[in-house]
């Protein structure tokens, strides 16, 4: 279970970047895709894209001939990598739910602040001062787009929910980190994350009821698929390829360019056209990517 491409973390980093900005553009779509899919609830959403995207990657797997029975450790790891990908999913779609669009999302991108603290003490992965600083930058352009979107009101259980779908994606990051440089393949890593991730989504849904098994018109037929094979399938999939390339903060920077890409698509299929904080703010957030990638010069 071990991976060729491991020890090209310190010779090949620029594909890692290459990954990094691959992912974000297909992170941008997912808001797109959830739009069109007007018919089926959040919850069967995140049921639907780790599924497919479960499928996917093992057929995937296997026609490289990469899927390999982990170890006891890598398999506890993996488990847990699964578990807290649907938690961050869920913690995120009840936060936007329950609290404002723009609390949900600044808070949600909180997790590079937390993995800038964590990864010294949990990975023993250092934080450069040009990450820090890249990380204050990223955060400030957050904060501003989030202002931009609905403004901010009192902290309630919605943006509890967000903050605790911020641990869960850094918890998820760390995990995935820990096992990608430690020679997993990104295909067998993760055909078994989805895989877990699924079933965790498929016990939820049915707990929960939410009616996921019914008929959709083909327009939702077609994003779900598209939320699962783009944002899902693809995106996350170079995300867990470029954490044994990249430092772990780097990597969570990089995903802040969803609402930068994502504003964009907008603009072009629904004409939402942001503010001029937001514009700011997705400026800060340009400038901070900008910081980490001239460390790879």
């Amino acid at each position: 279970m071990r991976d060729v491409d491991s020890g090209d973390a310190l010779l090949f980093p620029s594909r890692g970047i290459v990954a990094l900005l691959l992912a974000s553009v297909s992170f941008g779509s997912s808001a797109i895709f959830i739009r069109y899919a007007t018919e089926a609830s959040a919850i069967s959403l995140t049921l639907f894209r780790l599924s497919i995207a479960a499928l996917g990657m093992v057929l995937f797997a296997l026609s490289r001939r990469t899927l390999r029975l982990p170890t006891k450790r890598d398999l506890v790891l993996v488990a847990f990598s699964g578990m807290v990908l649907t938690l961050h999913f869920v913690g995120f779609i009840f936060a936007v739910k329950e609290t404002t669009v723009a609390n949900a999302t600044f808070l949600v991108n909180t997790s590079p602040v937390m993995l800038a603290v964590l990864s010294p003490i949990i990975i023993r992965e250092r934080t450069s001062s040009r990450e820090g600083l890249a990380v204050v930058v990223a955060t400030l352009g957050v904060m501003l787009v989030a202002y931009g979107g609905n403004g901010f009101r009192a902290f309630g259980y919605g943006d509890l929910s967000a903050l605790m779908a911020a641990l869960f994606v850094a918890l998820y990051s760390l995990t995935g980190r820990r096992l990608r440089t430690s020679g997993i393949t990104t295909a067998c890593y993760t055909s078994y994350v989805y895989s877990f991730a699924a079933v965790l989504a498929l016990v939820l849904a049915e707990g929960l009821g939410g009616h996921t098994f019914r008929g959709y018109d083909t327009t939702n037929i077609i994003a779900i698929l598209g939320l699962a094979l783009i944002p899902t399938m693809v995106g996350h999939s170079l995300y867990n390829y470029s954490l044994g390339l990249v430092k772990i903060v780097t990597a969570n920077l990089f995903p802040l360019l969803e609402p930068v890409i994502a504003s964009l698509f907008a603009a072009s299929f629904f004409s939402e056209i942001p503010s001029i904080s937001q514009v700011v703010g997705y400026s800060l957030i340009l400038v901070s990517v900008i910081i980490v990638v001239r460390a790879f010069k």
